[in-house]
């Protein structure tokens, strides 16, 4: 922008000039225009010039057209305009100017006409003023042009300066250049319309609008704003201390709106974010619209909130639907929050609470599908290592340890606590949702499901194939299915094997008794070590479908709960009241007492059988129930089956979002530890020592789970712990079946030593045996050989008398 112009630039072609534009700049004084004897039309227009000297314009004899609007114009002498004797169309509006002085017009022709800002003069020239004077903002203040080829430069400029040219009626080549009114400004050639919003102007021939004040703006009702007393308050919810922009004020900070020009509202208390006067879905947070245009317009509307020029689009600018329900994703991780409330990939259905076709669950965690392979042989592995501890029991039946104690029934008491630790640890891991677990969780959380002996969390059969993907329904059908098989499979062998032994007439009946009481106790000894062992599982599979208070949650699509459904706490791809929930739930009930009862029937049975001589078979099979614990103790088992049952199915039900469930869960583990450490009821030393190991780490997992349990389910679990948590974490929860196998590692080596030494001395006995043999055998064979000699010497003389 130029602020001072020689009259030097302006000689040589300069003087034959007919249109000279010098707006929009930054000059302070009208330039020295001598010599431009032919200039027609000079704007000074949007200038910082302040006065006007006299004869500032003597040498422009010929100019027609003279623009001197919005500057900064506050004195003319009163030959100021000398010389100007053909002039047509003068402007000195949107000027400070107050006084015209007498004479000012004096050599103008009659017919030209002047624009002026009427209200800010407070004294006109006094005496005959032969010039047309319109007072801006006038809507009649206009120039026409004939020959628009000749005024083409001039019609160009004109319509980048506030005016709004349109064709004339009479000729195609005239055209009628007005002042853009009050309320609007041009651009291009067009008045335009203020923006709604902080704006508004109250000139006339302006090329911008004016800004209303902080805090204050033009409703669209209201708009175009005419002046500064049309800019009102922003609404409730909106920053003071700014300019409005193109809506009514930014809303304040935690605050949204729906409504580009309305007021805005406090963001609610969970589930949304809200950030540049949006709300939106936060992670781990779900929302479900009601139909998909809603959701379609609300995306528009944002779009269109966060554009903060003259480019919105008016037809998106206010929602009037309303937002969505903001739902707890009960597995924080799954939900990615958003308008869409898109899930984590994995996760899928209502609340992302189950899992794709491509992972499945395991500890609240949707996992990568393993390939094929992996997960036959996981599966296939699972009824391997069962089998093998079967196995392992059946071989240690005929070999006796220390205080009468079997091989077996070592493995079983093993067996017992280790399996029991991975059930219960499982149970909480599973059921404390809101706590933030060591990131080595998910390192080991398939281990721990395989000592559980779980085949539907460690074995992913819905990695397989898509059919034995297992609801909840499905999974209760199972575990009932296979208990009753189970058990049936080995009576029926009992009974074809009883039958077999009875039959055979090759043995004596002493040992078909014995054979047909040998049965029995391992026949029973397996079922009741079966039934011990699947106990929690079984429990948890019939608890979770039961249909009990806090089994459902309701979860309702709006705020005022007139879309809502229930959905299987346990499974969320069920829904709960059908009749398919109604059939299962009343099945459930049915098994109902096996959780509550089944322990009470082997305490029975345990006290009436236990020292009983009658009994002897069953006695056996109940072995597993109190052989490890010490006499006064007899009844301890059944005890820690109401503690798993307790930690593996009941602390699910007293909800998610209430620390009453971390509470119950630090009071019963810190119970039954404590108990145990002062009763001290199982005999053996190592067995005892593994079982208070298991407590006090189950007692540690409890602590670190109640203190980092996140109140706000909306925070992602970040895994915040340091490289020692981790470290300890997995140290401690692996203990419990490292130190198990290496107690067998030992024991098995100290067997194979024993064994050793047995086949040694079998090989020395067999090799002395061999000498002993060689030797006779050597000594028969000399005997053999005298006693031919000697027949031989004694049948010489009878022949030689015979002959």
């Amino acid at each position: 922008m130029l602020t001072r112009i020689a009259l030097e630039t302006l000689e040589g072609p300069a003087d034959k000039l007919s249109f000279l534009d010098l707006g929009s700049n930054l000059l302070t004084s009208v330039p020295d225009l001598s010599g431009l004897n032919y200039v027609q039309l000079l704007s000074l227009a949007d200038n910082q010039i302040d006065y006007l000297p006299a004869s500032v314009f003597q040498y422009l004899s010929v100019i027609n057209y003279m623009l001197l609007h919005g500057n900064a114009i506050k004195h003319i002498e009163e030959k100021g305009f000398h010389g100007l004797n053909n002039l047509h169309y003068l402007t000195i509006f949107s000027n400070p100017l107050r006084i015209l002085p007498a004479g000012i017009f004096h050599e103008m022709k009659s017919n030209t006409k002047t624009v002026i800002t009427c209200k800010n003069i407070q004294r006109f020239p006094i005496g005959i003023c032969t010039v047309v004077i319109e007072c801006a903002p006038s809507e009649s203040a206009h120039i026409i042009f004939e020959d628009v080829g000749r005024f083409t430069l001039l019609f160009d400029r004109l319509r980048f300066s506030g005016f709004s040219c349109a064709r004339c009626n009479s000729s195609t080549l005239c055209y009628n250049c007005s002042f853009c009114s009050p309320g609007t400004y041009s651009t291009e050639g067009i008045c335009v319309e203020c923006p709604a919003g902080g704006f508004y102007q109250d000139e006339m021939g302006e090329i911008e609008f004016k800004t209303c004040g902080n805090g204050t703006y033009v409703s669209e009702e209201r708009h175009p704003g005419k002046r500064a007393t049309d800019c009102w308050a922003c609404p409730y919810g909106t920053l003071s201390n700014e300019t409005a922009g193109y809506r009514a004020c930014k809303c304040l900070h935690g605050f949204y709106r729906l409504d580009r020009f309305g007021s805005c509202s406090a963001c609610p208390a969970y589930g949304i974010n809200c950030k540049n006067d949006t709300a939106i879905l936060a992670p781990n947070y779900f929302w479900n619209w009601t139909t998909e245009q809603t959701k379609v317009f609300y995306k528009g509307f944002v779009d269109n909130i966060n554009t903060l020029g003259p480019e919105y689009n008016k037809s998106f600018s206010a929602f009037t639907g309303s937002l969505p329900k903001p739902l707890k994703c009960p597995r924080s991780a799954s939900c990615m929050g958003g308008i869409d409330s898109k899930c984590n990939v994995g996760y899928q259905g209502i609340v992302c609470a189950t899992c794709t076709s491509d992972h499945y669950l395991r500890f609240n965690t949707c996992l990568q599908c393993p390939r094929m392979t992996v997960a036959i042989l996981s599966s296939l592995g699972v009824i391997a290592a069962f089998v093998v501890v079967f196995m392992m029991v059946l071989w240690g039946d005929s070999k006796a340890t220390e205080n009468s104690r079997t091989i077996a029934d070592v493995i079983m008491s093993c067996f017992k606590i280790v399996i029991g630790f991975y059930q219960v640890v499982t149970g909480i891991f599973s059921a404390l949702v809101r706590v933030q677990w060591p990131v080595a969780l998910i390192s080991i959380e398939k281990y721990i499901n395989f000592f559980e002996g779980n085949i539907f969390q460690f074995a992913p059969l819905s990695c397989i194939h898509s059919r034995l993907r297992l609801d909840q329904f499905q999974k209760f059908s199972t575990v009932i299915s296979v208990n009753a098989s189970v058990v049936v499979l080995i009576l029926l062998y009992l009974l074809l094997k009883y039958r077999y032994i009875k039959k055979r007439l090759d043995c004596p009946d002493s040992e078909k008794l014995q054979a047909m009481s040998t049965l029995k106790k391992s026949s029973y000894r397996n079922i009741f070590l079966f039934l011990l062992a699947s106990y929690p599982i079984t429990c948890n599979a019939i608890i979770r479908i039961l249909p009990l208070p806090g089994s459902c949650v309701e979860i309702c699509s709006t705020y005022d709960e007139k879309e809502c459904k229930s959905f299987l706490r346990a499974d969320y791809s069920i829904e709960c009241f059908t009749p398919r929930h109604w059939l299962y739930g009343s099945i459930a009930a049915v098994f109902a007492f096996y959780p509550a009862k089944f322990p009470l029937v082997m305490l029975l049975l345990i006290y009436k059988f236990r020292d009983s001589s009658a009994g002897e078979n069953i006695s056996f099979g109940l072995r597993v129930f109190f052989e490890n614990y010490k006499d006064k103790f007899w009844f301890w088992e059944i005890i820690e089956m109401y503690r798993k049952l307790i930690l593996t199915s009941l602390i699910f039900f007293f909800g998610t979002d209430k620390l009453s469930q971390n509470g119950l869960t630090m009071f019963i583990v810190g119970t039954f530890g404590v108990a145990y450490t002062f009763l001290r009821p199982i005999k053996s030393k190592f067995e005892d020592r593994l079982q208070t190991l298991v407590l006090w780490v189950i007692f540690f997992d409890v602590c670190l789970a109640v203190m980092n349990t996140n109140c706000d389910v909306s925070a992602s679990h970040n895994g915040n712990y340091s490289i020692a948590v981790n470290i300890l974490f997995v140290l401690l929860n692996s203990s419990v079946l490292l130190v198990a196998l290496g107690k067998g590692f030992l024991h098995m080596k100290f067997f194979w030593k024993k064994m050793s030494s047995c086949l040694m001395q079998c090989f020395h006995f067999c090799c002395r045996g061999a000498v002993y043999l060689k030797r006779k055998l050597a000594s028969f064979l000399d005997s053999l050989t005298f006693t031919t000699q000697t027949t031989q010497f004694e049948r010489q003389p009878l022949i030689q008398e015979s002959n």
